[in-house]
Order: C-alpha cells, then structure tokens, then sequence
C-alpha cells in the first residue's frame, strides 16, 4: 500500500522530456522516470508523512528494500532520503547489515555518497566499537563502494575525524587507482584541511600522494 501511493505520487509528477538527460548524466546506468530532485523531495515529505509511526526495524527496512527492488532510480532516491532521515534512536548495531546492502546494491556516486556521508556516518558515532570490525571487514570485500564508504564516512564529522583511521584508511587503499577511490582520498583529506592543513599537508606527503587524490586534497592548502 505504501509503494502503491509512491507510485501514484512520482508517476504525477513524470516528465519523460527529463528523461533522457537524466539517465545520461547518469552514464545510462539507471532507468528514470522523469521526476527531479525539487518535485521528489516535496513527494517524499508527503509520502513520509503517510507512513505509519509504529512501524518495527524489521518493517522499515522491508519498506527500503522494496524501493532498491524498483527499476527506476527515483524509488532508491526516496529510499535513501528517508533512511537519512531516521532518528539515531532507530539506528541499531544490527542495522549495518542492510547498511551495507544498499551501499553496495544498485551502487554509483548519488547513491553511496549520500548513504556513506550519512547514515553510514552516524551509525559509526552511534557503534563506534561496531565499526572497527566493519572498517576492517570491508577491507577483504572487492567492492570500491564499500571501500569508497570506509574513506567518506567521516566527511561530516569536522574536527572530529579520526585522523589516525583516516591515514589508515588511505595506506589501504591508495594503491587503488579507479577514478573513485582517488577522489574519494582526496575528498576525505580536503575536508579535513579546512580546519587542518598541517595535518593533511603532512600526511599527503607521506603516503605520497599524486594525481587526483592529490589535487583534491591540497585545493585549499597553500
């Protein structure tokens, strides 16, 4: 019933001329159905609303993983804003399980950076103990969304980043040289030179940084 009333709400607000652009911005790997972001955000707050206030962990994450079973990228657009926007008293230690399949499932830069950025990053606040194990399980893992996540959970943490994990993280993956695992690094790292250029200065410099990753980091270094 609730993806039923979704349906009825994007289908209202489809334009099929947005179509074809949307689906090549995203190098064709979704289908759309013509609904941008402006429109799809005031139907997520109206279907939200909808939802029933009861619902059990078990329940919320059916609900997700009905929207990430949808062909059209707009379903996993909801998905995600609605998952962003549970409280932490929702979140559970258990959670990091559906965590990581929506991270890794129907996987591309607007889906994993808005998941890593957010839940992803408040779940590790919440299990700090928990996410030590994660960090160090997805290092076996062959998916650059999940190590791209390990790097840019902590994009929102400001003077609060790990900075010891994050060098970490980096010697693990910096000899990764996809286009996403690079900027990533780099994203991590110029973030941090925001309120530490020293430190990241220093520790571009030690891991020997170049290319993307580099530029990326030093933007707003001098």
């Amino acid at each position: 019933m609730h993806l039923d009333t979704l349906s009825a709400l994007l289908e209202q607000q489809a334009d099929n001329s947005k179509v074809k652009g949307m689906e090549k911005y995203m190098k064709d790997n979704f289908i759309y159905l013509g609904v941008s972001s402006v429109p799809r955000k005031v139907i997520f707050r109206q279907w939200k609303a909808l939802l029933p206030q009861d619902f059990s962990t078990t329940q919320r994450w059916d609900v997700v993983r009905e929207l990430w079973e949808k062909d059209a990228r707009e379903y996993q657009y909801i998905a995600i804003d609605w998952v962003n926007s549970w409280p932490n008293s929702w979140l559970l230690a258990s959670d990091i399980s559906e965590i990581k399949f929506i991270l890794e499932n129907k996987s591309w830069w607007d889906s994993v950076d808005l998941l890593a950025s957010n839940i992803l990053g408040r779940y590790a606040k919440k299990f700090p103990e928990e996410m030590d194990l994660v960090v160090e399980s997805w290092q076996d893992e062959t998916s650059i969304w999940l190590h791209r996540s390990c790097l840019i959970y902590q994009l929102k943490y400001k003077d609060a980043v790990d900075l010891e994990r994050l060098s970490y993280l980096i010697a693990c993956y910096k000899s990764n040289k996809t286009f996403f695992i690079q900027k990533a690094i780099g994203w991590s790292l110029r973030e941090v030179s925001k309120w530490n250029p020293d430190w990241v200065r220093k520790t571009v410099g030690f891991h020997e940084l170049k290319g993307l990753a580099f530029r990326e980091a030093m933007k707003y270094v001098n």
